[in-house]
């Protein structure tokens, strides 16, 4: 039995979550405190849980104080954020993230319809990963059809465990398009996409800002956040980059020399313009797999281009998104794919299934991955 302490100024949300962890017959809210203080309180004297529900606004010590806290006091038990979609909170919730965080669950709206369905089984199903629990043994009832993900692979969590998950989506929703290409290569044209997914927005930080100020080929990152988050994550990591960094807007003429984030909560697809150039289109086709961005939905939109090069990068994540997509540009692109190894990741759900499905040419440690790329560019 997993014990969590659930941490948050609302009497309301510290129950629903307590019903939600204690229905589950492997986790079981050993404590609860209504601000970061309280909680370091039974920390610092020797309460032990396996994994720490974080709120981010709170009196007296909010949620990234409290994480600050904990690696000054050298406790090093697994927290998970859960945090409204309030703006003001987006940049927070990703310096929690940068301060060790293993991940975010948004916070549902009200508590009944399918939002909170959607909230019940992200918080069980990351609450499994923190804590090392099998998904896939049996212990875990969470709805396949809300799992945030494609689970047709298995994944691990930190502690080399795999569990698998199988996404139940109506097979309109999965299969891709036939390859079409219908414009010749332009040479010289290359385009990077990196996919991740839990553990990416950390995984990012040491990525994205070793990339040369002048890399001559534009970026597109898929990273799975709901809306809210990535405009913040874009901001931080521009901060950190000398490449310029910026969340990607709806018809947004794609550049090179810029990393564009995809935009939580919408489809990211490139349109090829009749002119030759690219622009994007968020919009608001339906989720794949509980997923909006999908990465493998983006991927799909590159077929019809005229990139002489892909250039592929595959993070930490759980699921398979990016494989399907990849596998298919490979039959009208010349595509080179480098994913992170299992050793660096958070969760190599991802990577994993690229490799076995046989479309990586380079597997590396996180931070050889933009070295990695940058060679396969030829930048």
């Amino acid at each position: 039995m997993k014990k969590v302490l659930v941490i948050d100024d609302s009497a309301l949300m510290r129950r629903v979550i307590s019903d939600i962890i204690n229905q589950d017959e492997n986790l079981t809210v050993a404590a609860t405190a209504n601000n970061g203080e309280a909680a370091m309180e039974q920390l610092t004297h020797g309460a032990k849980f396996d994994v720490l529900l974080v709120d981010i606004k709170m009196p007296k010590m909010d949620g990234v104080r409290m994480l600050r806290e904990l690696n000054r006091a050298g406790i090093r038990t697994p927290a998970l954020i859960v945090s409204s979609i309030a703006s003001e909170s987006g940049r927070e919730t990703i310096e929690a993230l940068e301060l060790g965080a293993l991940d975010f669950i948004k916070k549902p709206i009200s508590s009944i319809g399918e939002n909170f369905a959607d909230f019940r089984v992200d918080l069980l199903q990351k609450i499994y990963v923190a804590t090392g629990l099998d998904i896939h043994g049996g212990g875990f009832h969470g709805d396949p059809r809300n799992t945030g993900s494609s689970r047709t692979r298995a994944d691990s969590d930190r502690s080399g465990r795999d569990f698998t998950r199988t996404a139940t989506e109506p097979k309109k929703d999965i299969t891709p398009p036939a390859p079409r290409k219908l414009h010749t290569a332009r040479k010289g044209s290359k385009l990077v996409v990196i996919a991740s997914s839990t553990g990416g927005p950390k995984a990012l930080q040491s990525v994205v800002p070793f990339f040369p100020e002048r890399f001559p080929y534009p970026i597109v990152i898929v990273q799975h956040m709901p809306a809210g988050f990535t405009n913040s994550l874009a901001q931080r990591l521009d901060e950190m980059s000398k490449i310029k960094v910026k969340e990607a807007s709806d018809g947004e003429e794609l550049k090179p020399g810029t990393v564009y984030i995809a935009m939580g909560g919408k489809q990211c697809e490139l349109i090829h313009k009749p002119n030759g150039s690219y622009c994007f289109s968020e919009n608001d086709k339906p989720p794949r797999g509980g997923l909006r961005p999908c990465a493998d939905i983006f991927f799909e939109s590159l077929v019809d281009t005229a990139f002489e090069e892909i250039i592929c990068g595959v993070l930490t994540g759980m699921g398979s998104d990016g494989t399907k997509g990849i596998s298919l540009i490979r039959q009208s692109h010349n595509v080179k794919c480098v994913v992170q190894n299992k050793e660096t990741c958070v969760v190599y759900g991802m990577p994993r299934a690229a490799v076995e499905a046989g479309v990586v040419d380079d597997v590396v440690p996180l931070e050889e991955v933009t070295g990695m790329l940058v060679k396969k560019s030829g930048a």
